[in-house]
This record gives C-alpha cells, structure tokens and sequence, in this order.
C-alpha cells in the first residue's frame, strides 16, 4: 500500500509540473499581472495572453498563417512599420480608430471598432510560416504594456 501511495504522488507531481509549464510561453517576457494560456488549434500554436480588466493578446503561430499586417492595406492603417528584430523580420501595424476589420475580437471591452494592434513575426521559409500577435487597444499605454512584451518574442527560443 505504501508503494502504491508513493508511486501516485510521484505520478501527481510530475503531471502537476507538466500542467504548469503548459501555461508559460517560453520566448516572450510577460510584464507583471499578466499571464499566457495555451489555446489548441489543428495546424498551429495558440496563446492568449492577458491581464484582469487589460488588453487580450492572441497569439497564433504555424506554417500557414500568413501575415496580419499587409503592407498592400496601408490605408487601414494609422501606422505601419517593418523591422528586424532578434534577427526576424517583423511587420506592426495599428489599425486606424473607427475602422471595422476582421481582426476585431470577440470580446471588444467595451470599445469602438479599430485601435487594434497587428505584430507579425515572418519566420523564414515559406512566407505564410509566421508568429502573429492581435490586440485591442483601449489606450497608450495598454499599447506601451503590449508593445514591450511582444516584442521581445524570440521564435529561436524553440516551443512557444
């Protein structure tokens, strides 16, 4: 019986540890009060990342996704920008306020339409495997917070 027992809390604290580690995004520095949930989807990684009453980030990464922020849609947007970073090329775009798109999520918090910031991570080889990120944003500085985090996604990290 007592082998029993200690083979079930063993079995329970090496299955607690992996649970745990399944909600940490590995290559992504979260800022204080926020934290990242797995998600599933069929051909590609999910995350949500999020804090209580802040902004949502949803993350999707895989070899068919595409970049969110077209470069040809620029008139959709308030800004658009490309740069290397971690030694990928990333394309950020902030969609205009009042502007209805498909990147509109679910839960808008109570805000208009647009104010939705697009990061996408081109992850080399074919040009639809990249890492996106979407987020409503309600204020500068829920943009100042989405953009310090975000940014500092490395993909080399290996599992997001």
């Amino acid at each position: 019986m007592r082998k029993t027992l200690l083979s079930v809390m063993i079995v329970l604290s090496v299955a607690s540890g992996l649970w745990a580690s399944s909600d940490t995004m590995s290559g992504i520095k979260l800022l204080p009060g926020y934290r990242a949930k797995r998600g599933q989807a069929v051909d590609a990684v999910v995350w949500t990342i999020e804090r209580d009453g802040g902004p949502i980030i949803e993350f999707e990464a895989g070899p068919s996704e595409g970049s969110f922020p077209d470069p040809k849609e620029r008139d959709l947007y308030s800004w658009h920008r490309e740069q290397v970073i971690n030694g990928f090329n990333v394309r950020l775009a902030l969609i205009k306020p009042g502007v209805e798109t498909i990147w509109e999520p679910e839960n808008r918090r109570g805000l208009k339409p647009g104010g939705i910031l697009l990061v996408t991570f081109l992850l080399g080889g074919h040009k639809d495997s990249t890492a996106n990120f979407t987020a409503k944003i309600g204020s500068s500085e829920e943009l100042a917070d989405l953009l310090l985090m975000v940014l500092t996604f490395d993909p080399s990290k290996g599992a997001y």
